[in-house]
């Protein structure tokens, strides 16, 4: 992970051990040559340690300083130096922070590519966004209208239902009274017919009774028609009303399942301010990684300075 290190303190620390260290000691800096690699040395409690290192110019605070730096199995022309040994960790963790940089860099690139694909994939969904949602808007207006004609329908069949089922029961009543008279007149008929003796008085009533049984059984006929016409219509305008029902059913479902495919879209535009949200963090990320990498660079260099 990159740190962060207090360069000032570090340094002014440095500094205040070299302005008390003993004169036996005062030779030995950053920079003062050696013999003996991995020897250390302590001046007024800092150690030095004698590593192969190169000298190098940068440009500190707006002053071009000289440093010494711990060469690595690529340096060429390096010689013996002693350094601090505040310098060679700071210089190892400078190492270790580019190399880390390098593939946060390498990985963010990817990231933000990856990004700017959703990105534009978003954009060109929601270029009909508007169009569809207005689409989908009407046709749940129309729907609605739909579902009221439906609705409405409903009590008017109900209302049928229970005329018919009135004019049934009626009938109904109808059929067996008249039912009753028949069987009356019938058995009366036989009576009459039975009795020879008076057949000649009988005989007109015997007729009138005959016609009269007629007429009965052809009314009583004609009520179990209208009965079983009811009842069909009955049973029609109750599939009616299950047909009703269903379609509203399914109406309703086409509303539901639109008023969904409505906020989907809508949610375009969150999720590409999401993505630029996503974007500018991965970016800042680098930025604050790199900002770390410059400070620990400033930090190297200055307790890698000649003389410290």
């Amino acid at each position: 992970m990159l740190r962060k290190v207090s360069t000032l303190s570090i340094a002014g620390a440095l500094i205040a051990g070299m302005l008390v260290s003993t004169p036996a000691y005062a030779a030995v800096s950053n920079g003062s040559t050696c013999t003996v690699v991995n020897k250390t040395t302590k001046v007024s409690g800092f150690t030095y340690k004698c590593v192969t290192a190169v000298k190098s110019t940068v440009t500190l605070d707006g002053t071009k300083t000289t440093i010494y730096l711990p060469a690595t199995a690529k340096t060429k022309n390096a010689k013996k130096y002693y350094l601090a040994v505040d310098c060679i960790n700071e210089s190892t963790s400078y190492l270790k922070s580019a190399k880390e940089i390098a593939g946060l860099e390498t990985s963010t690139a990817a990231a933000l590519l990856e990004i700017d694909a959703q990105i534009a994939a978003q954009n060109t969904a929601s270029a009909n966004v508007q169009t569809q949602i207005d689409a989908l808007t009407k046709e749940n207006a129309e729907i609605a209208i739909k579902i009221k004609e439906q609705t409405d329908l409903i009590p008017v069949a109900q209302k049928e239902v229970t005329d018919l089922t009135a004019k049934i029961a009626a009938v109904t009543k109808q059929i067996d009274d008249f039912t009753i008279i028949l069987n009356d007149s019938k058995a009366k008929l036989v009576t009459l017919k039975a009795d020879t003796v008076n057949a000649a008085k009988n005989a007109v009533t015997i007729t009138k009774l005959s016609t009269a049984i007629s007429q009965l059984s052809s009314s009583i006929t004609s009520l179990k028609t209208s009965n079983s016409t009811s009842k069909i219509q009955m049973q029609s305008v109750n599939g009616s009303i299950s047909k009703y029902n269903s379609s509203i059913m399914q109406l309703k479902s086409t509303t539901t399942k639109n008023l969904a495919s409505i906020e989907n879209s809508k949610k375009i535009s969150s999720t590409i301010a999401t993505l630029n949200k996503t974007k500018d963090l991965t970016s800042s990320q680098l930025k604050q990684a790199k900002d770390a990498l410059t400070q620990t660079m400033n930090s190297r260099n200055l307790l890698c300075s000649a003389g410290l």
